[in-house]
């Protein structure tokens, strides 16, 4: 113990909440000030919050890109399996911070921790610029295409941000729409968001029970498909198909974000990120089998609209407008439960003098981080105004949050070594290979992408590194 920093020693003296005798949670010491945020959340809103972000809609456009790097049935689901266990292994770590370490920072505050200020800063320098508004320009393009489909009856593939202004203002007002709600309160964000995660759940009903139509009346193409599932399969292009696969889980550890808005963090945290990541694997591995019963394994590899194509095919033409606006309310959730822990991120550091102090400002009434919404909401409309190749230029700067899931694997493992006596409400098993499995991944990860686009990748580490320099000139 004689080798911790003050910030640790006072983190295991301080415990940022303790339980009361009825069961919630006493806010203490800085993690809820006067105006801080207020515990609001229930164990389903945390759930719904969770698998609203996850589940956008990759999994209902081109999970064929999985199928085709894979080169076979059985090696594509294969690579979906495997995603998933890297995901949760990811996912159980930053259960065990959450509940230990209840701040609304998340990351930036296991970074701090563990290796000191400089790198929580770097956490939200490339969160606030890079990924959450890139995530939350992309994620909102998206529903503007498939809304704007689902009511014209065009295909999403013929909506452009570019040539067609209407997607545009849709994805502007889309964002506008989402920070403003969101700054009257996280209790208001959550009802949306109950909402929003219901419509997905009724996509996937819908989807599944057109699967079953389909094969009750025509199972052919479900044979086919699964005769010799693992025959043509390309061993080399595993780890890419299981790289493509990660993409769709994206988001997994977003629910420490709101430790200090959740009650009995303790026990929510782990509870929630369990939850919601057995709720996303089976609906991932359920429409990826969903597909396959409706659609050849070739039409799959190459559609970039597959949920349409399976419901036009299982229901007919009619279903297609119907599943556009199904999927574009499905992005709009991903897209509200970024924004909202988005601005929690930037509350924390505000808090802990990383930022402007008043950027961390919360409203009287709402206690919402108003201030940390509206300079976030209005960054990514800023995003959006340029031309659709800069926002796919921020997506490729996106490889940085490979490095990040490795780092807090890496904060894990320091923090039961410097901090052994620190309460651990949840406590993650197979330790250190679950968090080594992290590391090991996500270097992979970062080495692929440097091999396969050298020039974002590098862009994307450079990027995290240029706020070193940042904080040791003008924060420190």
């Amino acid at each position: 113990m004689a080798d911790q920093s003050v910030e640790q020693e006072s983190l295991i003296a301080n415990q940022t909440y303790k339980r009361t005798s009825d069961g919630e949670d006493e806010e203490l010491g800085t993690s809820n000030s006067e105006l801080g945020l207020r515990r609001s959340l229930s164990l389903v809103d945390g759930i719904s919050m969770l698998v609203g972000i996850i589940v956008g809609s990759g999994v209902f456009t081109s999970p064929g890109v999985v199928l085709q790097d894979a080169g076979s049935v059985g090696l594509g689901l294969t690579a979906w399996i495997a995603a998933s266990f890297m995901a949760l292994c990811s996912a159980l770590v930053y259960a065990e911070l959450g509940a230990a370490i209840p701040q609304a920072g998340g990351n930036a505050e296991y970074f701090r921790i563990a290796f000191g200020e400089a790198w929580g800063f770097a956490f939200i320098w490339t969160m606030f610029f890079v990924l959450t508004n890139g995530s939350v320009a992309i994620v909102a393009i998206t529903f503007s295409r498939y809304i704007v489909a689902g009511f014209t009856g065009v295909s999403p593939l013929e909506s452009d941000v570019d040539s067609d202004p209407v997607v545009k203002a849709v994805a502007i007002g889309c964002v506008a729409v989402l920070t403003i709600w969101n700054c009257f309160g996280v209790h208001l964000s959550a009802k949306l968001q109950n909402v929003l995660s219901a419509m997905k759940l009724l996509l996937v009903s819908i989807l599944v029970v057109a699967a079953i139509s389909f094969v009750w009346d025509d199972s052919h193409v479900l044979k086919k498909n699964m005769h010799k599932p693992f025959k043509g399969s390309d061993f080399s292009g595993f780890g890419v198909s299981c790289v493509a696969a990660m993409w769709a889980f994206s988001g997994w550890g977003d629910l420490v974000f709101l430790t200090e808005e959740l009650k009995d963090p303790a026990r929510n945290i782990p509870r929630g990120t369990i939850s919601s990541m057995a709720i996303v694997m089976v609906i991932y591995l359920l429409l990826n089998v969903t597909y396959l019963c409706i659609l050849p394994a070739s039409v799959v590899k190459t559609s970039a609209v597959v949920a349409i194509d399976a419901t036009n095919a299982a229901l007919g033409p009619w279903a297609g407008s119907l599943m556009s606006i199904l999927v574009s309310l499905s992005a709009l959730g991903a897209a509200n439960g970024i924004i909202i822990c988005g601005a929690r991120y930037l509350y924390a550091a505000a808090r802990q003098g990383q930022i402007f102090k008043s950027i961390g400002l919360v409203g009287v009434r709402s206690r919402a981080p108003y201030v940390a919404h509206l300079l976030q909401g209005t960054l990514c409309t800023l995003l959006l105004l340029q031309s659709s190749n800069f926002v796919e230029l921020i997506s490729f700067l996106g490889v940085s949050s490979y490095l990040f899931y490795g780092l807090s694997a890496a904060a894990h493992i320091k923090l039961r070594h410097d901090l052994p006596d620190l309460h651990r409400p949840y406590t993650l098993g197979f330790y250190p290979y679950a968090p080594l499995i992290v590391i090991c991944f996500s270097l992979y990860l970062v080495v692929s992408a440097l091999i396969a686009q050298p020039l974002p990748t590098s862009l994307s580490l450079g990027f995290v590194v240029s706020s070193f320099p940042v904080y040791y000139l003008f924060i420190r």
